[in-house]
C-alpha cells in the first residue's frame, strides 16, 4: 500500500462516497477509483461495498484499516518532525567543549543562542580536544569549542570566539596577594597545584626551565572542580584561566613576565551540510566575539 493509495482509501472510509472523497483529496473521482482499484489488485481483495447509498467496508477493507490509519499518521509525523527541524523546535543540537574552559564567559553566549533559538535540546559534551575533533569529524557532534594551539584539521572551518589571559590563583593571605601583578619569576619555590590537563601546561613548564624558574608541584589533578578548593585550602597556587576562575572573592592575580594567553574558538566540519540549529548557534558564537559587540 503506497502513502497515497492509503490516503484515498481513508478518504473514502471517511466520506462513504468515491465523488465526496475524490473532492477531499483535490482529485478527479476517476484518478481516485482507478488508485483504490489498483489497490484491491494488489490485496486481492475487494475494500468496499459500492452501491447506490455510496461506499461500506468489506471485511478485508476493515482489517486493513488501521494499517492505513497508522501508515498515514507515521508520514504525518514525519513531516511534522521535519518542519520542527526547520523551525529549530524540539531539536537535539550536541556542542562539545575540552574541560578546560571555564562556564562564566561561555554562559552568556549559551543564553544568547537560547534566545534566538529556545527550542532546542542543547547538549554540552566536555572531552579532551583530540576526542572532541574525532567525534566531530566522525559527525558525532556538530561544533566543537576548543583551544587549537597547532592548526586546526584540514577538514574543518574555524572562528575564533574569544581570547583569555591566564592568572595566578592565590591562597587566601599569601605574600603576592599585595601585589597588582604576579611574574613568574615571583613563583619560584612557591607550593604549586598543577593542573594537568591544562593545555598550556607545557609551554608555562618550557619558560619556566628557560629562566632557570623551579615549580614544585605539591598536588596534581585533571580535574578543574578541585583547583580552586585546594587553593582556597592553602595548599599552594595554581595557574588558571581568567574565565575558568569561578569564585568571586578568589584571590587572582593576573600573570605578567611573560604575558600568557589562549584563544579559544569554535569548530565545525566543512565536509558536510551544517543543520539549521548548529547554523544558529554558530552565527550567534560569531557575532557576539565580533569588534564592538557585547559578547
Amino acid at each position: 500500500m503506497e502513502l497515497t493509495q492509503a490516503k484515498y482509501f481513508l478518504a473514502v472510509v471517511e466520506a462513504r462516497h468515491f465523488t465526496r472523497a475524490a473532492e477531499r483529496c483535490h482529485v478527479s473521482q476517476p484518478a481516485l477509483t482507478s488508485a483504490i482499484k489498483k489497490l484491491e489488485i494488489e490485496l486481492c481483495g475487494q475494500l468496499f461495498h459500492r452501491d447506490r447509498r455510496g461506499a461500506k467496508l468489506t471485511t478485508l477493507g476493515t482489517l486493513v484499516l488501521d494499517h492505513a490509519r497508522k501508515l498515514v499518521a507515521s508520514s504525518e509525523a514525519i513531516a511534522a518532525c521535519a518542519a520542527d527541524y526547520g523551525r529549530l523546535k524540539n531539536v537535539p543540537l550536541r556542542v562539545g567543549v575540552i574541560p578546560t574552559i571555564g562556564p562564566s564567559r561561555l554562559a552568556g553566549y549559551l543564553e544568547a543562542y537560547r534566545v534566538c533559538a529556545p527550542s532546542v535540546e542543547l547538549e554540552i559534551c566536555v572531552h579532551p580536544h583530540d576526542q572532541l575533533m574525532t567525534r566531530l569529524e566522525e559527525a558525532d557532534l556538530e561544533i566543537a569549542i576548543s583551544n587549537v594551539l597547532t592548526g586546526p584539521p584540514a577538514w574543518s572551518v574555524i572562528k575564533p570566539v574569544y581570547r583569555e589571559r591566564y592568572f595566578v590563583l592565590l591562597p587566601p593571605g599569601h605574600d603576592l596577594a599585595s601585589r597588582a601583578t604576579v611574574a613568574l619569576a615571583d613563583l619560584g619555590g612557591e607550593r604549586y597545584i598543577d593542573r594537568t590537563a591544562c593545555e598550556l601546561r607545557d609551554e608555562i613548564a618550557e619558560r619556566c626551565a628557560q629562566s632557570n624558574i623551579n615549580l614544585y608541584a605539591i598536588y596534581r589533578t585533571e580535574r578543574e572542580a578541585w583547583i580552586e578548593c585546594l587553593v582556597r585550602a592553602g595548599i599552594g597556587f595554581a595557574f588558571m584561566p581568567e574565565y575558568s576562575i569561578l569564585s568571586n572573592d578568589a584571590v587572582k592575580r593576573a600573570l605578567v613576565e611573560p604575558e600568557v594567553y589562549r584563544e579559544i574558538s569554535i569548530l565545525r566540519s566543512a565536509e558536510r551540510p551544517v543543520s539549521p540549529a548548529a547554523r544558529m548557534f554558530w552565527d550567534t558564537l560569531v557575532e557576539r566575539s565580533s569588534p564592538g559587540s557585547s559578547g
